[in-house]
């Protein structure tokens, strides 16, 4: 088993950029303990925290005033925006981290880290919660 973040399979091959800078082992290393801690603490803020606080604190906007970009679909424009690169980048090593750590870090914490290291780099982002009904009589499905 290697434990190189960039040997890992790109999460969406589809929407991977082209010319994204190559970070080096030590920046990714870096990013993974980041990571690593910043779901420890989304794990237990799930857990100790209402839904609706961690909602109404992730809805926060950027200090700076930077609204998100234009919903686009064009794969050109996406890999031409440097705030997409970060944030593909971003995405990719906190599901390894996810994978890594010895606890089950899910969809919510790992949304939630991955917006606070995206607010932290200045790039715009917001977390779409989905809930689906199971069946009639049955329980609800939720994805972040």
């Amino acid at each position: 088993m290697t434990t190189d973040p960039s040997a890992a399979p790109p999460a969406d091959a589809a929407h991977m950029p082209t010319k994204a800078p190559a970070l080096s082992v030590w920046r990714q290393r870096l990013i993974l303990i980041e990571a690593g801690l910043g779901l420890a603490a989304a794990v237990l803020s799930v857990k100790l925290i209402p839904f609706r606080r961690l909602a109404a604190w992730s809805s926060r906007p950027l200090p700076s005033g930077k609204a998100m970009p234009p919903v686009t679909a064009d794969p050109d424009t996406l890999k031409a925006d440097p705030d997409f690169r970060t944030a593909w980048q971003t995405g990719r090593l906190v599901a390894i981290a996810a994978r890594k750590v010895p606890f089950k870090a899910v969809c919510l914490p790992q949304a939630l880290v991955g917006q606070g290291m995206l607010r932290r780099r200045g790039v715009p982002t917001e977390i779409v919660y989905g809930v689906k009904r199971q069946a009639p009589g049955g329980g609800i499905e939720a994805h972040a």
